[in-house]
């Protein structure tokens, strides 16, 4: 069925919405939008690192220093040389926060992997990065190449990618056009602590407690789904479409019903089939059903059951035997519980003649 859906999908003559974020030009590429993306729509790769190059030369002695003001966290370093760590920010804090999207606290360096190459600082784009020692030795101009990949069926367009981009290489097209507000008469019951309905829907996980104290979206992520609205239970959030953006409407025999269902995402309201002449069957009568009658219950039988059953229900009960019975094929629980029916059994036995010798060896001592 998944399958089907799939080739639905990727059939030209069906529409379907575009959202979308593409990488420009200006792209270097660096690591930040990578944690970002609500959905994991976006892969990072290098082609290289400084382990590719050569091993960790021994004893060189030099000093590196990182310009805080100048850094901005991008982590082109950390994925070139492990002697590089991006400190990441709290993943609960950065949920809660989404209107500081930067992943990472700070950069550290740690000089015991670090031979002072110098190789990080010509790939830093910031120049961020100055390094004393002896440099190393490559064969030709030394370039750090990466690649960004971008899921098309799992991007939703929420611009988290752009928003976050130092070099504003990322263009982004969102699935609709309008407007997301809160309205102020019902925002008075809202419990972002109690309820987080908004939350807990959001695929672009836009949400944050404000300064109030209320659930407020960042507007600039929010892809306009309305599923905040219809979750929100004090309708406390509204969300107005003026555009739709889809791939093109093809000619085709259902072409005018496509429009009416794009055009209804924006309006709201769609147009009713008319079923004024449409002729309801007769109702059928139905004779009531007899009531319930118990059945008769041989009182013989049933002795001879409880007889029956009696010289089991000891294992029956133990936790052990109803493991088996809940866990194990009927074939191999009844083998394991008649197994343990004899040991059962086999235990009394040996107790019974026990208790005939004691009573034995007393009366022979009186």
């Amino acid at each position: 069925m998944k399958k089907n859906v799939e080739v639905f999908r990727e059939m030209e003559q069906y529409p379907r919405l575009v959202a979308e974020a593409v990488p420009n030009e200006k792209c270097l590429p660096c690591v930040l939008c990578e944690p970002v993306c609500p959905t994991g729509a976006i892969n990072v790769a290098f082609d290289k690192t400084r382990e590719d190059l050569e091993p960790l030369r021994k004893e060189i002695k030099g000093k590196i220093e990182i310009d805080r003001e100048k850094c901005n966290l991008c982590g082109r370093c950390a994925r070139f040389c492990k002697a590089f760590l991006l400190v990441e920010k709290d993943e609960k804090k950065r949920a809660k926060e989404p209107r500081e999207l930067v992943p990472y606290e700070q950069l550290l360096v740690d000089e015991e992997l670090c031979d002072y190459c110098g190789l990080c600082a010509t790939l830093c784009p910031e120049e961020a990065i100055k390094v004393e020692g002896e440099p190393l030795k490559t064969e030709g101009e030394f370039n750090f190449e990466g690649k960004i990949e971008i899921d098309r069926d799992l991007c939703i367009g929420c611009g988290r990618c752009a928003l976050v981009c130092p070099y504003e290489a990322m263009d982004v097209k969102k699935p609709f056009e309008g407007e997301i507000r809160l309205i102020e008469k019902n925002l008075v019951r809202c419990d972002p602590q109690g309820c987080q309905a908004c939350f807990n829907v959001c695929p672009a996980k836009c949400w944050y407690v404000d300064e109030r104290g209320k659930a407020a979206p960042v507007k600039e992520q929010c892809i306009l789904c309305g599923a905040c609205a219809l979750a929100c239970p004090v309708q406390a959030i509204d969300v107005k479409r003026t555009g739709v953006r889809t791939t093109e409407v093809k000619e085709t025999p259902w072409a005018e019903e496509w429009k009416e269902a794009i055009s209804a995402i924006k309006t709201k309201e769609r147009r009713r089939p008319d079923v004024s002449g449409a002729v309801a069957p007769p109702d059928i009568e139905r004779p009531p059903l007899p009531a319930p009658q118990k059945p008769a219950v041989d009182a013989e039988l049933r002795r001879m059951v409880e007889e029956a059953l009696m010289p089991i229900m000891p294992v029956l009960r133990k936790p052990k035997a109803r493991q088996i019975m809940e866990r194990e094929a009927p074939e191999e629980a009844s083998r394991k519980i008649v197994e343990r029916m004899r040991k059962e059994e086999a235990k009394m036995e040996e107790a019974k003649k026990r208790g005939g010798a004691k009573k034995a060896a007393l009366e022979g001592a009186g």
